[in-house]
C-alpha cells in the first residue's frame, strides 16, 4: 500500500511539472514564436516593396506631398504616418520616432479621407521594438497614390513617412523623407 501511494505523489509530481513546462511555453515562447514568423512575412513583404513620394510642397506651417506604396504582389493594405523632423536628421531618419500627437490627413485618390487606426507598438523587421504607445495612422492601399498633408512644418523641416504592415504585431516595413524642393 505504500509503495501504491508513492507511485501516486510521484505521477501526481511529475504531471505537474509537464503543466508548468507546457504553461511557460505557450506564455514565453509561443508570442516569441509568433512575433519571429510574423517579422518575417513583414520582411518579404518589405523586400518587394517601393516606397514613392514627390517633393514636400508647404504653404504657411503645413505641407502635403504625394506617396505610393508600390507591391504588384499586395492587394491589401498598409498603415502610414508621417511627421516633420529638422533637416539635420536626414542622416539619421531611419532612428526618429514620431511624436506622440500629429496633425496628419490622408486622402485616397478618390478624395476620401483614409480610415484612421490606432497602433499601440511598432516593430522593426528584426522584431525589436521601434515605438511604443498609441500612434494614430491611416490605413491606405497598397499601389494606389494617396495625398498626406501635415500640420507643424517650421523652414528647414523634412517629412518622415513611416510604412507599416502587420496582423497582430505591426512592423515598419519602409520609411522615407522629403522636403521642400529648391
Amino acid at each position: 500500500m505504500e509503495n501504491v501511494v508513492q507511485e501516486i505523489i510521484m505521477i501526481a509530481i511529475i504531471v505537474a511539472i509537464g503543466i508548468a513546462i507546457i504553461t511557460f511555453s505557450v506564455s514565453v515562447l509561443y508570442p516569441q514564436i509568433v512575433l519571429t514568423s510574423q517579422a518575417q512575412v513583414a520582411s518579404n513583404i518589405a523586400s518587394e516593396t517601393t516606397l514613392s513620394v514627390g517633393p514636400l510642397l508647404t504653404n504657411e506651417g503645413s505641407g502635403s506631398m504625394v506617396v505610393e506604396v508600390y507591391n504588384p504582389a499586395e492587394e491589401g493594405n498598409v498603415s502610414i504616418i508621417a511627421f516633420f523632423v529638422p533637416q539635420s536628421y536626414e542622416t539619421s531618419v531611419s532612428l526618429v520616432t514620431p511624436p506622440s500627437t500629429s496633425s496628419l490627413q490622408v486622402y485616397l485618390q478618390n478624395g476620401k479621407p483614409a480610415e484612421s487606426l490606432t497602433l499601440n507598438r511598432v516593430y522593426d523587421l528584426n522584431g525589436r521594438l521601434l515605438y511604443d504607445g498609441e500612434l494614430k495612422a491611416y490605413s491606405v492601399p497598397f499601389n494606389s497614390p494617396v495625398t498626406l498633408s501635415v500640420s507643424g512644418y517650421q523652414p528647414g523641416d523634412v517629412a518622415v513617412i513611416w510604412v507599416m504592415y502587420g496582423q497582430g504585431y505591426t512592423f515598419r516595413i519602409g520609411y522615407t523623407f522629403t522636403g521642400v524642393p529648391s
